[in-house]
């Protein structure tokens, strides 16, 4: 069978949309719409607008297969296809037949699992989140030796990709999918400092499969939001130690950031609390009076602390510190854009060898210098980020979409200056709180 070319006319474009969906089955392929007036009788008073949708459908069974295309389905069905032209259309329609294809390609495409783990591995859920299937669009947050083992096809990214540009649209285009009365929240997740394709995401994934007329109820509708961003958050739940191990922990992260206040907090709530056994060793030579503002919460907590200059120091005082329960290392901060100062840090932990490699950063720094950060800190190899400084800001937003797109858990979070009360570890409800205007304010 061919296709026809139709044309439906509506007040609005939701209007529109609802009646070509009646009139012409789910199946009918919007190709554009137009504003148009209304001619009136005989062509006089023509002054109302109204929307002109046109849509092209399937021929009716019995039509003669010999009709020539017109030029106008000629043209649409060459421009189907995705363009490699940067001038792609930006149409809701557009880009939905783009997801189709890639997922009709990907349905012929075996993908091999990784080596050393089963094909039905997945990441661990965060505490307190729900059970079921994640449906969700956004990028999911498997660990570290994970992302290295199964990096992600190009016809994967690809697909992940046009599927969230597809989610924004929606949100953001009236008429475009997402009923009316759920824009709002949308507008209000962006405004709290969350990216417009997470935010569409996560609009989308509360949508999904649920009864519409339930979620119109505003709480309602917050709650299963609180429930799709616990689900979606990924924790550490700090620190693990194992006796009879030493374990090595190393913090960096740009200038600023307060790594060596945090530290102070780590190492006076493993010390103070008889956790464990704690030994320090700075790196952060570079900064004038570093070494002394460690020293004197070594003194105050009673710990003893190394200062070193090069990769063969940090390994003697690690041999020094054997047999500590845990070994905090300060490391110098620098500009995430100096990237000679960060390898060399680089050489430093080689030598170190850490457990874990906490990536401090600032809950007030803005969402692209987030992204910054991880970005360039991608060579230190961090296993979790320690988000400080939560009590000088009261947007969050960014916080969470860069957990979102750096595919690293939490492991604390930062909420004042006092040691070693204001350092939490991190729960998936306190940062939903956060960003929702829950009641986890410090500070």
């Amino acid at each position: 069978m061919g296709q026809q070319l139709k044309k439906v006319y509506g007040l609005t474009m939701n209007e529109a949309y609802e009646t070509a969906r009646k009139k012409y089955g789910p199946n009918a392929i919007f190709l554009g719409t137009h504003v148009v007036r209304d001619r009136g009788l005989l062509g006089l008073l023509g002054l109302k607008k109204k929307v002109e949708l046109t849509v092209s459908v399937e021929e009716p069974a019995g039509a003669s297969p010999q009709r020539k295309p017109s030029a106008v389905e000629k043209k649409y069905v060459a421009n189907s296809r995705p363009s490699t032209t940067p001038e792609m259309p930006d149409t809701v329609q557009f880009f939905e037949k783009l997801v189709r294809d890639a997922q009709e390609r990907m349905q012929g495409q075996s993908v091999p699992p990784a080596k050393g783990r089963s094909q039905q591995q997945t990441r661990p859920v965060a505490a307190g989140a729900m059970d079921g299937t994640d449906a969700s669009p956004l990028i999911p947050f498997p660990r570290r030796k994970e992302q290295e083992e199964a990096a992600p096809t190009d016809l994967q990214r690809e697909l992940s990709e046009i599927r969230q540009m597809v989610q924004v649209i929606y949100a953001e285009s009236p008429g475009a999918g997402l009923p009316a009365e759920f824009a709002p929240h949308y507008r209000t997740l962006v405004s709290r400092g969350v990216s417009r394709k997470v935010a569409a995401g996560l609009i989308g994934a509360v949508l999904r499969d649920s009864d519409l007329s339930v979620l119109r109820d505003a709480r309602i509708f917050s709650e299963r939001l609180h429930v799709e961003m616990r689900r979606l958050l990924y924790t550490t739940g700090g620190l693990q130690l194992q006796q009879g191990q030493c374990r090595v922990v190393a913090l960096c992260g740009p200038t600023g950031v307060g790594k060596t206040t945090n530290l102070a907090k780590l190492a006076a709530h493993f010390s103070v609390s008889g956790l464990a056994s704690v030994g320090l060793i700075t790196a952060d030579t570079y900064r004038v009076g570093a070494a002394e503002q460690l020293r004197v919460y070594a003194n105050i907590i009673g710990l003893p602390l190394r200062v070193v200059h090069n990769p063969k120091e940090v390994r003697a005082a690690l041999a020094e510190f054997r047999d500590f329960d845990l070994v905090l290392m300060d490391t110098a901060g620098s500009s995430q854009f100096n990237l000679e100062q960060i390898n060399e840090l680089k050489g430093i932990l080689h030598a170190a060898r850490p457990d874990d490699v906490l990536l401090v950063m600032s809950a007030s720094t803005q969402l692209d210098d987030l992204r910054n950060v991880t970005a360039n800190y991608k060579c230190l190899n961090p296993t979790s980020i320690l988000f400080g400084k939560l009590d000088e800001t009261r947007q969050y937003g960014a916080l969470f979409s860069v957990l979102m797109e750096a595919g690293l858990p939490l492991s604390y979070v930062s909420v004042g200056q006092n040691v070693p009360d204001d350092l939490r570890v991190a729960a998936p409800g306190m940062v939903a709180n956060l960003i929702l205007g829950g009641s986890e304010h410090h500070g």
